[in-house]
């Protein structure tokens, strides 16, 4: 085997066993989104974009190359077959073209395996975050609703105990002033009601968002599972 080829079949081993990594399920997708911010891979995917051109070039040329071999020894003329020896020599580089081409096919086919799964587990981990987030704003969301309400229900004990005492301490009550607090609590009754309403409705609309992050998270994760068996399916 030549350097290339050798080359390109170290390159495979080294893509296979970063997809069973990238597949192993007890690395949870946030470890994997901290693991790509860090430093050293920040710094690694700067040129990301340039490095997976690249590589795409040069399999591609050992690919085309494979295809041209293949091609040049499947079509080999029976003439040259005149002796075991020669027959035995054309067998071997076909033989040889064939397992080139394999190589770099499969090569090349992992290379963008990599990158959809990174992208994947990045989305995912990205997700999961959003979902965290939106279900703390939720239960947040909820706590502030139920302490409104219990303030609610003390200021109204509390309107309540003034005007028992009020009505104690003096037996003329004043038409004017009675119609005037009436009203005020009535505004104040109102705006806590809207209060409230306005509450709820955010906390519904936090439940839902987080419901439906949820779903993109499962329908992610299946993704990834038939990425998965796939792979298995290949690799049998």
């Amino acid at each position: 085997m030549s350097f290339q080829w050798t080359f390109l079949a170290t390159f495979l081993y080294c893509e296979i066993v970063v997809v069973i990594t990238l597949l192993l399920p007890f690395i949870s997708p946030t470890i994997w989104r901290t693991l790509f911010k860090s430093r050293l891979v920040a710094a690694f995917s700067a040129g990301s974009k340039y490095y997976f051109n690249f590589i795409i070039f040069i399999f591609g040329l050992l690919f085309i190359d494979s295809i041209r071999e293949l091609r040049k020894y499947s079509n080999i003329d029976a003439k040259e077959l005149t002796t075991p020896h020669s027959e035995a020599h054309a067998h071997m580089k076909e033989f040889r073209s064939q397992r080139n081409f394999y190589i770099a096919g499969f090569a090349l086919f992992l290379w963008f395996v990599i990158k959809r799964l990174i992208s994947l587990l990045s989305a995912v981990a990205r997700k999961m975050a959003e979902s965290t987030a939106a279900r703390k704003q939720a239960e947040g969301a909820h706590r502030h609703l139920q302490e409104a309400m219990q303030n609610n229900d003390s200021d109204k004990l509390n309107q309540q105990e003034k005007s028992t005492s009020s009505g104690q301490g003096s037996n003329f009550i004043d038409p004017k002033e009675y119609d005037a607090e009436i009203e005020r609590y009535k505004k104040e009754a109102i705006q806590a009601r809207e209060d409230i309403e306005a509450l709820r409705e955010k906390y519904d609309t936090s439940v839902q968002e987080y419901d439906k992050l949820c779903n993109e998270h499962q329908k992610l994760q299946n993704k990834l599972d038939v990425l998965a068996k796939n792979e298995s399916a290949k690799d049998k």
